[in-house]
């Protein structure tokens, strides 16, 4: 796939990036950060540098905590695959007893008849 130039601009600063993504998606995530950082520093004491540093801590503290979820969902559908997989050979091993016993009572009437 081949690299679009994407122009940004975070906090009034213009930045050229290559990118593979859709030019839309980097334009929104610039978007975000404007915003995340707009409410970091809607006081006027915190510098440009500082409010990145605090939102990059924001989005790295997000992404571990997604992490965290991802592999608790991971760990469930595992565990839930594996029910599923205890319940079809527990039916499988039903309708095979299940046949049996149609098997024994379609030859017990058999036997009561003749």
């Amino acid at each position: 796939m081949e690299k679009k130039k994407v122009e940004i601009t975070v906090r009034g600063q213009k930045f050229t990036i290559l990118t593979d993504d859709a030019p839309e998606r980097l334009l929104k995530l610039a978007a975000d950060l404007n915003k995340t950082l707009a409410d970091i520093m809607d006081g006027g004491r915190v510098t440009l540098t500082q409010g990145l540093v605090l939102a990059a801590l924001d989005l790295a503290d997000k992404a571990d905590k997604y992490g965290a979820e991802a592999e608790d969902f991971r760990n469930r559908i595992g565990d839930y695959l594996e029910s599923a997989e205890n319940a079809m050979t527990e039916r499988d091993r039903l309708r095979r007893e299940n046949e049996k016993l149609k098997e024994r009572l379609t030859l017990a009437a058999r036997q009561t008849r003749g």
